[in-house]
């Protein structure tokens, strides 16, 4: 037993390439800078294109390449998948820096290409066939602080058949293993779990390492790895429900036509694992990232309306854009929720249930009130956690608002992994599905007396990128592994429905907070922006006037010309960013000099 742990670490690493068989190069790419920057689809190659071979290195800032092949698919014999697999640099932490891509096939957005989605599997409907990849690269920027010239290197594009067998014994594995790390030295679990890992490993035949023999004793490994999982008894009493999502920051560090990119890569991704995964749920909450996908790649915006309509794509959260309420008025509070809502019911026929706010600098004491009125009765967030001084008591209670209103306030509490197994006391909306996660998911939870049903957004969020196969296989491996929570796929809205249930019929006494849900974090954000919030503050209540006046004018003629989608769009632009005051001006002035113009021809005042 000396050791077994240090050794099956090496195991385990040891055999993830294996999962990749007979893996070779995809062939030769051109290569042409967009320097537009402004193309959606992929040009067509001429003379100008040049080579690009593997070893080559990229650098820019804000930096648009095409690269470009022709690959014959082989026949795809019945049990196999095709994989690609590529790697061109780092995306950087939380999407927020570095490299990021999307691939075409055919000039069809596919899937999003980066450090965290390296893998791109080809459907048998390609099988035998000669098809075009062109892969749109950014080179990122560099996430705040000074500008910087980002570097990225051409390391691999290869295509390989999928070892299932290995794939399943490397993940099962993975997760044991990683139980086994933040369990207690005597806990007799551990010794259990160690003990069928080390059993398993010792039937693989290391001595024929890529070959069938050794495939064929990776199979037995397996079995009986899962064989041991399944004799292991899970008895635990917390469920968790892990929805798929992705954050994406529509204005931070980046503009927002790189955000209108990361969102194409991120859904095209989501699409792409949902064939593979028939139980994965995605969320997402924001309209007007749906608004830019519309126009930009109308194709990707079909498909997600059929996973809506399948019930495997959540759309909700209520508002427009996760919104700040720090300087917002209450009447643009309820704009978003009014564009949010009308949104989602004439494009996708779903109804606005509850309010996901996970990254916000805090929360007025409106909000309850505002949301009542909207017919909404859950709230959501993670960011309250990061307090630096008075950390707020509760994480299921009711928000009692300026009125009276009351909503059911619940925060996810998914925990950071940070080093060894060990989590991080802030709660985060970018959950990874890791056993230290799911364990820290429930040891966080302050409120274990009157519920104990959690919920877990999980992807690569704040950049975008979302959900990957590791975290999809995974999920399914932490359902079947003891002394962990069960881990369920299923939809927020459905969870808070049930938590709204157990909370109405629980005896034990749910606490009330009645007040402002202050961040103590991020403090001073917008003390050097007056200017910025003196124009919102006017956008705001010139936006106002305008439809005022128009009603006025409407009263005076039947004919009086309501300027109601220029009025919308410019309520959707203060909506999503605050920053756009020019635009916002212009447009603004052409409504009032339309307004202006029906009062004085029908009132001559």
């Amino acid at each position: 037993m000396f050791y077994t742990e240090e050794k099956l670490k090496a195991r385990i690493a040891e055999l993830k390439p294996f999962r990749y068989a007979n893996r070779q190069p995809i062939g030769e790419w051109k290569v042409k800078e967009d320097v537009s920057k402004e193309e959606k689809y992929p040009p067509a190659v001429d003379d100008s294109w040049k080579d690009f071979p593997v070893g080559e290195r990229f650098e820019g800032r804000d930096y648009y390449l095409w690269i470009d092949t022709h690959f014959t698919v082989p026949q795809i014999e019945e049990g196999n998948e095709l994989v690609l697999l590529f790697y061109f640099g780092k995306t950087g932490g939380g999407h927020n820096s570095g490299f990021e891509s999307l691939l075409f096939i055919n000039e069809q957005p596919y899937q999003g290409v980066d450090s965290n989605h390296g893998e791109v599997f080809l459907g048998k409907e390609y099988s035998g066939q000669t098809i075009r990849l062109s892969i749109k690269l950014w080179s990122g920027l560099e996430g705040g602080g000074p500008k910087l010239i980002m570097c990225s290197q051409f390391k691999y594009a290869d295509y390989a058949i999928l070892s299932p067998e290995t794939d399943d014994l490397y993940y099962t594995a993975t997760v044991m293993f990683d139980t086994v790390k933040i369990l207690d030295k005597n806990d007799p679990e551990r010794v259990v779990l160690l003990n069928a890992l080390e059993e398993a490993f010792a039937l693989v035949d290391w001595s024929y390492a890529g070959n069938e023999e050794f495939y064929k004793s990776v199979a037995k490994a397996q079995n009986h790895l899962e064989t041991a999982v399944e004799n292991m008894p899970k008895n635990s009493q917390v469920k968790v429900t892990a929805i798929g999502h992705t954050h994406i920051d529509v204005a931070w560090l980046w503009r927002v036509k790189h955000t209108r990119e990361k969102a194409a890569r991120s859904f095209s991704t989501v699409l792409r694992l949902m064939e593979r995964y028939p139980e994965y749920i995605f969320l997402q909450t924001q309209p007007q990232l749906y608004s830019f996908i519309k126009k930009d790649y109308p194709e990707i915006y079909e498909k997600i309306q059929e996973r809506v309509k399948e019930g495997r794509w959540e759309v909700d959260g209520a508002m427009w854009l996760e919104a700040d309420c720090n300087i917002t008025s209450g009447e643009s509070l309820v704009r978003q929720i009014l564009h949010g809502s009308r949104f989602m019911k004439e494009e996708f026929n779903q109804e606005t249930k509850y309010l996901w706010l996970p990254d916000v600098f805090g929360y007025s004491w409106a909000l309850p009130q505002i949301l009542k009125k909207s017919g909404i009765e859950t709230f959501m967030t993670t960011k309250i956690s990061w307090n630096q001084y008075n950390r707020v008591p509760h994480d299921t209670f009711k928000w009692r608002g300026i009125d009276g209103s009351e909503v059911l306030t619940h925060f996810v509490t998914t925990p950071d992994p940070v080093e060894d197994g060990q989590v991080s006391p802030f709660y985060t909306y970018n959950g990874l599905l890791e056993p230290s996660t799911i364990r820290g998911i429930y040891d966080n939870y302050r409120d274990k007396e009157i519920n104990s049903e959690l919920l877990l957004s999980y992807g690569y969020g704040d950049g975008g990128g979302g959900v990957n196969r590791d975290m999809l296989e995974k999920r399914r491996k932490l359902d079947k592994v003891p002394s962990l929570p069960e881990v369920k796929t299923g939809k927020a809205g459905a969870y808070f429905e049930a938590l709204h249930e157990r909370i109405n019929q629980t005896d034990k006494y749910v606490h009330t907070w009645d007040g402002e849900l202050y961040l103590e974090y991020h403090r001073g954000t917008y003390t050097s922006q007056a200017a910025i919030k003196k124009w919102n503050r006017m956008l705001e209540l010139a936006y106002r006037d305008a439809e005022l006046l128009h009603t006025w004018a409407g009263q005076f003629a039947d004919t009086a010309d309501y300027p109601a989608e220029n009025i919308r769009q410019g309520w959707e632009i203060i909506l999503r960013n605050i920053s756009m005051i020019l635009y916002l001006v212009l447009l603004f002035k052409k409504c009032m000099k339309i307004a202006k113009w029906n009062i004085a021809k029908r009132t001559k005042w």
